[in-house]
């Protein structure tokens, strides 16, 4: 028997799901809602694990700056003035007023509450009124600093005072699968961003749900991927994967408007390609554009999904660019929505006292293995 601990004692039988992929069932509903299991994937997984948070050109300039909360947690990414990437706390030292919001440009971040500056390596250059304060001494005093680190144009932090693993040892298998899409070559054309009434991690299954495709987006592009059968799951560390297959691109007819990207001129015009990188960053290519997503959790039953929409730096400056990445990114936010009336049903689903799981299909192989690396991580999913 396998058991996920979760509050007060309280166990979650999680011993059919944890069954190889021919015998397993699907998870227990209380999973995708309850409050308890949400704070053990905060301090288990979202508070441990390398995690993306954008692309590198998004603050590429000296005293470029993004702001983000992760599971809560106030999160400031900057350049310096020597181009060199900061991640930060944004926690001011005096109160814990966030001193940054949005995105921009700075040549140093000021406390909105009582002015106390900072310089854009977290250093605190500014405190009035404070010089009669026994033993303050604003020189010895900074932002806490994240773990930060890059790969292929993407920027990831780490929240762990000290990460179980690099994040070179955290890629390890993705760089392989994924080297040959050349994104740190690539730009960012588009950037979608969904607030869902739905659990994050429905949103991670549903992208690797190939058995799905054919029905629910039949009038989309469904109808131009290969069968479902022909996706073969290589399953990698930490509950990563990796798949092949055939598929147009994502445009209203299948037909590329731009060509094929320099990286991929060798490659057939079918050619697609899917990652899972644990734990919450899904790459999925075609042959003229790569769309990552990237699911964080809001609550235990809301989510944000960020889409960006990647293409060759060089197309930029082509003639009607900006009208042709419409098309994409509308055609994107069409499927997402088809995903999305389904994913709420998903929801509300697995709430019903009815709810009991279903056995899975072998079709489902990537997100058996996503589930069982999510219960090892938050725990809990011992032997009882």
């Amino acid at each position: 028997m396998k058991v996920i601990e979760i509050k007060d004692a309280a166990r979650l039988d999680v011993t059919a799901t944890v069954q190889p992929v021919e015998a397993a069932s699907h998870a227990p509903g209380e999973i995708y809602y309850s409050d308890a299991v949400y704070q053990l994937e905060k301090e288990q997984i979202f508070k441990k694990d390398w995690l993306c948070v954008g692309r590198v050109e998004e603050v590429e300039k000296p005293g470029d700056y993004t702001t983000m909360r992760i599971v809560g947690e106030p999160v400031l990414i900057t350049r310096n003035a020597k181009g060199e990437l900061n991640a930060f706390a944004n926690v001011c030292l005096h109160r814990g007023v966030e001193i940054a919001s949005g995105d921009g440009n700075a040549e140093f971040f000021s406390c909105p509450y009582h002015a106390w500056n900072y310089d854009l390596d977290g250093n605190l250059v500014g405190a009035s009124f404070m010089r009669e304060s026994v033993g303050f001494d604003s020189k010895s005093c900074k932002l806490k600093t994240l773990h930060v680190g890059q790969w292929a144009g993407w920027i990831f932090i780490n929240l762990a005072p000290q990460p179980a693993m690099t994040l070179e040892e955290h890629l390890r298998d993705y760089v392989g699968d994924l080297s040959m899409l050349k994104m740190e070559n690539l730009r960012l054309g588009t950037k979608v961003v969904l607030d869902l009434p739905t659990n994050w991690k429905f949103v991670v299954e549903n992208l690797m749900d190939v058995y799905h495709v054919r029905t629910l987006h039949y009038n989309s592009f469904g109808k131009h991927r290969g069968p479902p059968e022909n996706f073969p799951f290589l399953l990698r560390q930490h509950g990563g994967t990796f798949t092949r297959y055939e598929a147009r691109p994502m445009t209203p007819d299948a037909v590329s408007l731009f060509g094929k990207m320099p990286a991929l001129e060798h490659e057939p015009e079918n050619f697609a390609c899917s990652s899972h990188l644990s734990p919450n960053m899904q790459v999925i290519a075609r042959i003229d554009n790569v769309h990552p997503l990237v699911m964080w959790p809001t609550s235990p039953t809301t989510s944000r999904t960020i889409v960006y929409n990647l293409y060759p730096k060089e197309w930029f400056d082509q003639p009607g660019f900006a009208d042709k990445l419409k098309v994409y990114d509308d055609y994107i936010r069409l499927v997402l929505a088809e995903d999305v009336t389904m994913m709420n049903s998903l929801q509300n689903g697995v709430t019903s006292g009815n709810y009991v799981p279903g056995r899975l299909s072998t079709l489902e192989r990537g997100i058996h293995h996503v589930l069982k690396d999510y219960m090892d991580k938050i725990g809990g999913a011992k032997a009882a």
